[in-house]
């Protein structure tokens, strides 16, 4: 391997930039400054400083195990299907085990800076500083290509709420929370709603005496079990959905939102059109607010020394807790700041990949980016992109042409959405990932499928998109992928045959379609008693007048 790429972070991220490089013949050194691998999924019983990821202990993945494995390495079947995180830390150790990625990970090293070569205009080359935290000796080192892979969940965001800094009680963000222990039987107001958010002050509300939670713009919120029970991305996030024109399809995504809670009815309704509101994973929350555990209020407009003033004149008094469940900031401290042109928070970055103005393009940013689906595909497809083009297989747009992608996005972002962080690295799933497979070439081919091989075409299309769809062809492509594919349902289902379940359920003759067939006998009774009383009415009514 001639040529050598720095990756920064052992997170998600890191581990698939690991893979690709050695994929395409590029020698990776693989820099992590904790311990262990797994980034933020690497679990520590202890509140991390605001440069280190951290997780509480009773966090699960809100995406399905089928939906958010690696495209060639699909995760065990006896996993359940929404993992607790220390499942998802084993699967990446089986990742990083299967492919050897450990002997390219030096450990308990933290990247200082990341700086130009003097030749960068002819030959593209970084230095890179190190410390070894074991010794706190620094080095540094000659590389071909960096992908920076140290996420975006990192940095906690401690805004400055009016009047925070005379609450007299205890406050912290979602970031240092571990579990409820310590806060039981007391007043916790949450600022904030978003996924974080509600799985922190739904836990909290079954030990606390009550939980407030405080939001500026409302949400929608969706639960891990769709119909039938079938994890809701299996239904959500399918090419055939995607297929289907938005503004036809609008009023039945708002009808399915509301079907199982009015969100109106539970306060969680939001200010903005449809479209452009937020959604929380939640199977808790409209259920706790139902139970009166949690009241959902206003944004703060000021905090008391034993309280909050929402904006709508509302106070609530006695709080004990402020917990801020107000998302994440992101920064490249190693890296100058010209690399990189920002504007507030929003990064120039093509694809939200390639910085828009370096030339040559040897550094790719690998995770920021928040799809509506699956995390580790989409960070495994940026990975696969910047391997596949440092290797000289695949060639980026022109600077020019990059810059004005970048500011059309800019635009579309500003008038679809609010000014908010999320927003500026949110992506469609099965979009986004075509977009960078198409770059690769190794998008799926579906009319090549559809006429070579129909049943997995149909499986491709209809059926959830499942990452192998992506290694069916093309560099990279895996053996496996049409198995993988054919056996999402199987293994959905697997973790949860620990029972032998009652046969008379099996084909539904009697429980299901006599049932049926009873309400629909009904229905059409009711219809032609309608109008007999109708006709006869009116009949009358002629012969009256």
């Amino acid at each position: 391997m001639s040529k050598t790429c720095c990756v920064i972070g052992a997170g998600v991220a890191g581990l698939a930039g690991v893979k690709q490089c050695l994929e395409e013949g590029i020698q990776p050194s693989c820099f992590e400054k904790d311990f262990d691998i797994g980034g933020l999924w690497h679990y520590r019983d202890f509140a991390s400083n605001d440069q280190e990821p951290s997780l509480y202990n009773s966090c699960s993945i809100n995406t399905s195990k089928e939906m958010t494995c690696y495209s060639d390495f699909p995760i065990p079947k006896e996993f359940p299907n929404f993992m607790h995180h220390t499942h998802f830390k084993k699967y990446l150790d089986l990742y990083a085990e299967n492919f050897g990625l450990m002997k390219y990970i030096k450990l308990q090293t933290e990247v200082i800076k990341v700086e130009k070569a003097e030749n960068f205009e002819e030959t593209g080359q970084w230095i890179v500083t190190t410390r070894d935290l074991k010794c706190n000796k620094t080095s540094k080192e000659k590389f071909d290509f960096v992908m920076i892979a140290n996420g975006h969940l990192t940095e906690p965001n401690r805004p400055s709420l009016p009047g925070l800094d005379k609450f007299k009680g205890k406050v912290l963000h979602t970031h240092d929370y571990k579990d409820f222990r310590g806060y039981e039987n007391l007043n916790i107001l949450i600022v904030g709603i978003g996924n974080s958010a509600a799985d922190v002050g739904c836990e909290l509300s079954r030990h606390a005496k009550h939980v407030y939670m405080s939001t500026r713009r409302g949400t929608y919120t969706i639960q891990r079990a769709a119909d039938y029970g079938v994890p809701y991305d299996h239904i959500a996030i399918t090419r055939f959905r995607q297929a289907l024109s938005w503004k036809l399809m609008r009023p039945y995504h708002f009808y399915k939102l509301n079907y199982r809670y009015k969100h109106r009815n539970y306060g969680l309704s939001p200010n903005f059109n449809f479209e452009s509101a937020g959604v929380t994973i939640s199977d808790d929350l409209p259920n706790r607010i139902l139970l009166g555990a949690i009241s959902i209020h206003n944004d703060v407009k000021h905090f008391t020394e034993d309280g909050a003033v929402f904006v709508d004149g509302t106070e609530v008094k006695d709080i004990d807790v402020v917990v801020l469940g107000t998302g994440y900031v992101y920064s490249f401290p190693f890296l100058d700041e010209s690399i990189i042109r920002r504007n507030g928070h929003f990064s120039y970055l093509y694809k939200l990949v390639w910085p828009t103005e370096l030339n040559p393009s040897t550094l790719a940013v690998i995770g920021l980016v928040q799809p509506f689906g699956p995390l580790p595909p989409v960070l495994e497809a940026q990975a696969r992109w910047a391997a596949n083009v440092f290797a000289g297989h695949s060639k980026l747009p022109t600077n020019a042409i990059r810059l004005n992608a970048v500011e059309n996005w800019r635009e579309f972002i500003r008038k679809k959405y609010v000014d908010s962080p999320r927003y500026t690295t949110q992506i469609y799933f099965i979009q986004y990932i075509d977009e960078v497979a198409n770059f690769i070439g190794c998008r799926p081919n579906l009319w090549k499928l559809f006429f070579q091989d129909f049943k997995l075409w149909y499986r491709v299309f209809f059926c959830p998109a499942t990452p192998p769809q992506w290694r069916l062809e093309g560099p990279g492509k895996w053996e496996g992928a049409r198995k993988a594919i054919g056996h999402v349902r199987e293994k959905t289902w697997y973790p949860m045959q620990t029972r032998k379940a009652g046969d008379h359920e099996q084909d539904g003759l009697y429980d299901g379609w006599i049932e049926l067939f009873k309400k629909f006998a009904i229905i059409i009774l009711g219809l032609i008693l309608m109008t007999f009383l109708f006709s006869n009415g009116y009949h009358t009514y002629l012969i009256r007048n």
